[in-house]
């Protein structure tokens, strides 16, 4: 808040360590294929990328419009030291939560936010991360309650962040069931894998967020049985992060369109997502789960590895850049956002082989090491920018030519 830096960005190394454990457990278990698929994982990490670079951009706006509901409309003004906003936050953000959380699976142009977390057909802790663009303009339109009744700002994001911070472990299959009191009242992987579940008794389900005491206490809560089916009843089928964010609304657009009755046309936005208008087919289909085959796009050693270590240049590019965040000037803002956003476009096209998108690797090269010197000089020093810049270009270069395959594969 005010001109200090986002500590949130720390959180990116431990989310980063927790996944290389993952797999390294994984691997032990002789569960690591089954687990995690390089094309998936990619995508998911993506997917967070992606949102946190544009988040940046968004949290100006969301967070200025909670400070100003703050000092100009909230009904209560709590004592100094008073520990009541806190214990108010706290329960606050995670009931909030669970009505967003249920609101977002029930109408279309909620889903279309936040079913982008959902598309992956695996299920770990890289899922954890695949965040919808415009999750914080959806969630603002219930957290304003919270500014209302005199949560002060800093209190919200701190509340906020650590409801967040809690429900990246619940995604992974490693961990079973808890004790059976800690499974009454918390969520915890148990739980969410149904929540994350498309098979028919799992749908719309589980809801919580740090509790699970609100699924019960409103008759959302199912308990796990089979192993869940992962993704979404219609399958994204792309790791592109852009159409996952605007699968849905292409879809739902779809169905206003074909739509005959002006009434079917506006609900279509608004209706579930499994709804459609009076005498319209299904434009997608959705597939027969017992003969279906996860979207696997091959990928040879080389470019696996070579996706991988970008990945990893550019995921450090975004925690200076998170951590900075709204101290940089708003043109920098917007360039170093756009930036990191079509470098993901383009490493997941590589994964899935587009006849493009070697071509436009040379780009992302020239353009992450640029912005990455000049994020760097703007934080700490021109020497320290300059030298982020030319060892962001030498090291992508040489990767480049040692591990580009010699022979393209065909586009899925």
């Amino acid at each position: 808040m005010g001109d200090a830096p986002n500590y949130a960005a720390f959180a990116l190394p431990v989310f980063a360590a927790a996944i290389v454990a993952e797999l390294w457990v994984a691997r032990r278990r002789g569960r690591v294929r089954e687990l995690y698929a390089l094309g998936t994982a990619v995508s998911d990490i993506s997917c967070g990328a992606v949102f946190q670079a544009l988040e940046v951009v968004l949290t100006l706006v969301t967070l200025a419009a909670y400070a100003w509901l703050f000092e100009h409309a909230r009904l209560v003004t709590w004592e100094p030291g008073s520990p009541w906003p806190w214990v108010v936050g706290m329960v606050g953000v995670d009931f909030l939560y669970y009505w967003w959380h249920r609101v977002s699976h029930v109408s279309n142009v909620m889903w279309a936010v936040h079913g982008v977390h959902h598309q992956s057909e695996d299920y770990n802790l890289a899922v954890a991360l695949r965040q919808p663009i415009a999750e914080p303009i959806t969630l603002m339109l219930f957290f304003w309650v919270l500014a209302i009744i005199g949560v002060p700002p800093l209190v919200y994001v701190a509340c906020f962040g650590a409801n967040l911070f809690y429900q990246f472990w619940i995604h992974t299959e490693l961990v079973q069931r808890l004790p059976r009191p800690l499974e009454w009242i918390l969520n915890t992987p148990s739980h969410h894998r149904v929540h994350h579940g498309v098979d028919e008794a799992y749908l719309d389900r589980n809801y919580g967020g740090v509790l699970v005491i609100w699924d019960r206490l409103f008759g959302s809560f199912e308990p796990e049985g089979q192993r869940p089916t992962y993704g979404t009843t219609i399958p994204l089928r792309s790791y592109d992060p852009l159409w996952g964010n605007a699968q849905h609304l292409h879809r739902t657009w779809q169905l206003a369109r074909a739509a005959t009755r002006w009434s079917d046309r506006v609900w279509a936005w608004f209706a579930h997502p499994a709804w459609l208008p009076h005498g319209v087919e299904d434009p997608a289909i959705k597939p027969d789960r017992s003969h279906y085959t996860k979207y696997r796009p091959q990928v040879s050693r080389t470019t696996g590895w070579y996706v991988a270590l970008n990945l990893v240049f550019v995921a450090s590019l975004a925690g200076p850049f998170v951590y900075l965040g709204h101290q940089l000037p708003l043109p920098q803002i917007v360039v170093t956002a756009l930036v990191l956003v079509l470098s993901h476009v383009i490493l997941n096209a590589l994964v899935e082989a587009k006849p493009w998108a070697w071509g436009m690797d040379m780009l992302r090269i020239v353009i992450v090491a640029g912005t990455a010197g000049w994020l760097f000089a703007t934080g700490w020093s021109t020497d320290v920018g300059l030298v982020a810049g030319v060892g962001t270009l030498v090291l992508s270069v040489a990767g480049r030519v040692g591990l580009r395959p010699r022979t393209a594969l065909t586009s899925p």
